[in-house]
């Protein structure tokens, strides 16, 4: 029953997103577009350099220009969703609150990394708008220590 709470208001905003198709191969900067915002779900690998120990973790990383997004996030940009794991993104409802009070909600479907990079897998939204979810290619977005943050998803 809680779980058709949490996902009634991710179908509103799956029927409100915008769908596009895009065929395989095809590049995603067609897909950033809208006002310029986007929010990606990053995993960060638990590789350190001279002996340094970083554990893995997962974030939920807004942009406020995400053509302009391959950076580390400030504090404010940047949700923690598992530390010494790597979240896993797919298949249920999921929510992250940022430090600034703001809720993004999202859904990605359970087989989306079975589907070709740049496909749309999922719907998203916050109290400002609603976003259409896409898999991306696991480009390096930043690091964290010396650990690689790898773009998983992202929403746009």
């Amino acid at each position: 029953m809680l779980f058709l709470a949490l996902l009634a208001p991710l179908l509103q905003l799956a029927a409100a997103a915008p769908t596009l198709d895009v065929a395989e191969g095809s590049s995603n900067e067609l897909l950033k577009r809208g006002d310029g915002s986007g929010i990606h779900l990053v995993n960060c690998d638990g590789f350190g350099g001279e002996g340094t120990i970083v554990p893995p973790s997962s974030h939920v990383v807004y942009c406020a220009n995400d053509s302009n997004c391959n950076f580390s996030p400030s504090g404010d940009n940047i949700c923690t969703m598992g530390v010494n794991f790597w979240f896993t993104w797919e298949g249920h409802a999921q929510a992250c609150t940022f430090s600034t009070g703001a809720k993004f909600s999202w859904f990605i479907d359970s087989n989306a990394q079975s589907q070709a990079n740049f496909a749309h897998v999922g719907d998203g939204g916050n109290q400002f708008r609603a976003y259409a979810g896409y898999k991306d290619d696991k480009h390096t977005m930043f690091f964290r220590g010396s650990g690689q943050c790898h773009s998983i998803y992202y929403f746009i």
